[in-house]
């Protein structure tokens, strides 16, 4: 009796820990928020430092509303930037839940000293998006890029030039063709699929910023495979699933992979807090 009393306590606590489990990753997880900083370049006599904030994957909904962007928003402003990237999916599905005043007006409280630049994601076209996302990220402050350059001049005479690419996926992502000839001392892509950095190896970008792959939402310590499953299944990518990659065989241009804010498919992230990430850029 004693033994499978044992077994039936140890069966208990099992079952508590799963649903204790599933509770975090429904519940709390998707709300929680880090900040992860990077420096991006080495920091030489003479140069400044620059803040620039990457969020991605808002994936508005009905779950995570104007008032979870509030939260976002609160954070990214306490990091004070200097430019804040906007990798794409502002909504999650926008046939289906939208809220543009009340989200603009979220947008529009982003403070940065220099610009507020974003780019197209695959879900900034389905269900009507299309039509109005140009509008929302533009009325939000926002200089929305689709296969254009954006330059950026900073108070030391410096100069960045930001390429944004439309999505690959539902646009057709591809270099401006009337790109900016002259110099620029730091060159950034915007993608939001971050395989599509690959093809612009050989283009003289010192750094690129993606989103997308949410890092799969579900990563369960030593079962990786249900990771590369949850990936897999929803369409994401398995390549670059999260963070800081160095590309290419003998370039130096690395690749920054956010995991994203808010959810798709399933409103559960399980080990993939949500993330703002702030890279400190010196020139």
């Amino acid at each position: 009796m004693k033994v499978l009393r044992n077994i039936a306590l140890l069966f208990l606590i099992f079952i508590v820990a799963i649903a204790g489990c599933i509770f975090y990753a429904f519940q709390i997880e998707p709300y929680r928020l880090k900040v992860h900083p990077y420096n991006i370049n080495q920091q030489q006599e003479g140069t400044t430092g620059y803040k620039m904030v990457q969020i991605s994957d808002l994936h508005i909904k009905q779950d995570f509303t104007n008032q979870n962007l509030k939260k976002v928003v609160d954070k990214i402003n306490e990091q004070t930037p200097d430019i804040v990237l906007f990798t794409g999916d502002l909504y999650d599905n926008y046939a289906q839940y939208n809220d543009n005043e009340n989200i603009v007006a979220e947008l529009q409280r982003i403070q940065a000293n220099y610009a507020k630049i974003a780019i197209w994601g695959n879900r900034d076209y389905g269900g009507g998006a299309e039509n109005e996302y140009q509008y929302l990220m533009e009325s939000s402050g926002f200089q929305l890029l689709k296969n254009q350059d954006y330059s950026v001049t900073l108070n030391n005479g410096k100069t960045i030039l930001f390429t944004g690419l439309d999505d690959s996926l539902l646009g057709n992502p591809s270099l401006p063709s009337t790109k900016e000839s002259r110099h620029f001392d730091y060159h950034i892509l915007l993608t939001h699929e971050p395989n599509t950095a690959e093809n612009y190896l050989s283009s003289n970008y010192d750094f690129a910023v993606s989103g997308h792959s949410h890092g799969g939402q579900i990563n369960i310590p030593f079962f990786p495979a249900l990771k590369e499953f949850a990936l897999s299944n929803t369409s994401l990518s398995s390549k670059y699933s999260g963070g800081m990659y160095s590309i290419g065989n003998t370039s130096n241009f690395n690749l920054y992979v956010n995991t994203g804010i808010g959810t798709t498919h399933i409103s559960a992230r399980f080990g993939v807090v949500p993330e703002i990430a702030v890279f400190q850029l010196f020139l």
